[in-house]
């Protein structure tokens, strides 16, 4: 028998377990790519660094899965299965010791590219796993469900992990974590898969395309810094954005006539001239712009209504329930053969309902209970959209070159992640200026209603047995409190303004585009997702 012909995983292995043992890679491999997303209070208290530098983090780790996967196409053929995703496991427990027991903030990135490159290498395997076992176009559906259902059910449970991580522990802990969680995954990969089986038949590696993968990996590292930084330095005022742009766009096109000239390109840039792809991918795109903002809601619950991590976590488990319930019910609806754009349409539909409902609830005040609904509905969304959206940019590609869909797929779905970002920061920026300034323009002492005000929080700390001194500090402090988060709800109301505005036009886009209904669900067997 062949190499490439041994069975992946020992005779003695059901079927049941073989499936489990693919779900604890893809599940190891997503839990270290949203690690700290949702807690970016404690990373920057940990380091030392801004904001901005932690959302940089998640880029790097993103741009290296974006690069990583279309160099991996070729890498996955020349190793054997199981040796590929030991050598992945360990390069991730070695990284994560660094991280444990170092403060280097230079030393962290690097890190987090590595394991960018782990989590590709993980994806790449457990999609190489279970798409060829999915023979029927109707199984593939399934398969593209529970794959993006990982994928978006994987932010609300690290928040989950995190939660209760960080609540006992200090922030390096979570490495730790991560550390003791792999190591099951270890163990199952060693007792369960043959040694010296593979995917793919072998395949040498000096055709490997390394320089482009380079101009490439460095254009995204690029391109994230100019939309995660750009706010910050004041974007074209700066003359590092002017160079960083000049060198980006210079890679960029060094990299479009590197892939036209060569015979195996790393990604073959002819897919971009097929009918409804490009729309396929301003899909990706503009979700992945709209998906970014659900990260206010946490902050909004957290910040203002001052509830703790812990006690969000029943919203997040609600969300990972609806998730899932909402992809696989999406899943039918392709089944039958509704007209994939038709479901995207109800998909942003229902999260243009989700910015309304935030426009109705944002202020200062509220329970933790208000926000179950509209998460859930953000949920449903995302359900709704991303398969639909995914199988309608892969099956506007032509059948010889359709693998290539997933990887300028991933790359539309990073930028419209660093997108997300820069949107954010500006306008997050804007609108707050913007409402201090109202809030300035009436807070003067010409105005009574200010001493009044002041006056009825000192009574109320007197009331409750703090003297005249006391009462009178912490009146101040406490209205500099509530103009602060009062300050804050606006700017996220202002910010859901737009989203809601934009996400309409995309509406109104996608009706009036014609020829989208047009395009048949085609997910063929050699074309996987990312």
């Amino acid at each position: 028998m062949q190499v490439h012909q041994i069975p992946i995983f020992k005779d003695w292995v059901p079927e049941w377990l073989a499936r489990a043992v693919i779900f604890a890679v893809l599940l190891n491999s997503i839990l270290g790519f949203a690690l700290y997303y949702n807690n970016p209070e404690s990373t920057i208290g940990y380091y030392g660094i801004e904001p901005s530098d932690v959302q940089y983090s998640v880029v790097v780790m993103y741009a290296s899965v974006v690069s990583f996967l279309a160099l991996d196409f070729r890498i996955i053929k020349y190793f054997t299965t199981r040796k590929y995703l030991l050598i992945g496991l360990a390069l991730n427990a070695v990284t994560y010791v660094i991280c444990f027991y170092t403060k280097n903030w230079i030393l962290f990135l690097i890190c987090r590219f590595v394991q960018g490159a782990v989590c590709a290498l993980f994806c790449n395997i457990v999609l190489n796993l279970i798409f060829p076992r999915l023979h029927s176009g109707r199984s593939r559906v399934i398969g593209y469900t529970i794959f993006y259902g990982s994928l978006q059910v994987s932010i609300p449970l690290c928040g989950i992990y995190c939660s209760y991580v960080l609540y006992y522990f200090n922030f390096n802990w979570l490495f730790y974590g991560l550390i003791i969680l792999s190591l099951p995954v270890l163990f199952a990969v060693l007792l369960t898969m043959n040694s010296k089986s593979r995917i793919h038949k072998k395949i040498p590696l000096y055709y490997l395309d390394l320089t482009g993968y380079f101009f490439y990996t460095v254009f995204c590292l690029l391109a994230g810094y100019i939309l995660v930084y750009g706010q910050q330095l004041n974007w074209f005022e700066n003359q590092l954005i002017w160079l960083l742009t000049a060198a980006g766009i210079m890679l960029l096109v060094l990299f479009a006539v590197r892939e036209n000239r060569l015979k195996r390109p790393l990604i073959n840039l002819e897919i971009l001239k097929a009918k409804n792809f490009v729309t396929g991918l301003f899909l990706l795109f503009a979700f992945y712009i709209f998906k970014g903002t659900s990260g206010f809601t946490y902050g909004y619950i957290e910040s203002i209504l001052g509830v703790d991590p812990l006690n969000i976590i029943p919203i997040w488990v609600f969300t990972v329930v609806v998730t899932i319930i909402s992809m696989f019910i999406t899943s039918r609806f392709i089944l039958t053969g509704t007209p994939l754009i038709r479901i995207v349409i109800v998909g942003f539909f229902i999260l243009a309902l989700f910015y309304i409902y935030m426009l109705c609830f944002v202020s200062n005040t509220g329970e933790t209970n208000d926000f179950i609904i509209p998460t859930c509905l953000f949920a449903i969304a995302s359900g709704v959209v991303f398969v639909p959206a995914v199988a309608f940019t892969v099956s506007s590609a032509p059948p010889k070159i359709a693998f290539n869909a997933s990887f300028i797929g991933i790359f539309a779905r990073f930028l419209g992640f660093c997108t997300s970002i820069a949107i954010n920061n500006y306008v997050q920026l804007y609108t707050k200026a913007t409402v201090y300034e109202k809030v300035r323009e009436s807070m003067n002492e010409l105005n009574p209603q200010l001493d009044l005000t002041l006056q009825n929080i000192q009574n109320a700390y007197i009331n409750q047995g703090s003297d005249f001194i006391a009462g009178k500090n912490a009146s101040g402090m406490y209205l500099k409190t509530l103009i602060r988060e009062q300050i804050l709800a606006r700017s996220i109301r202002d910010y859901y303004e737009i989203m809601l505005v934009s996400v309409i036009v995309v509406i109104v886009l996608l009706i009036l585009i014609p020829g989208l209904n047009k395009v048949v669900i085609r997910l063929r067997k050699g074309s996987l997702p990312y």
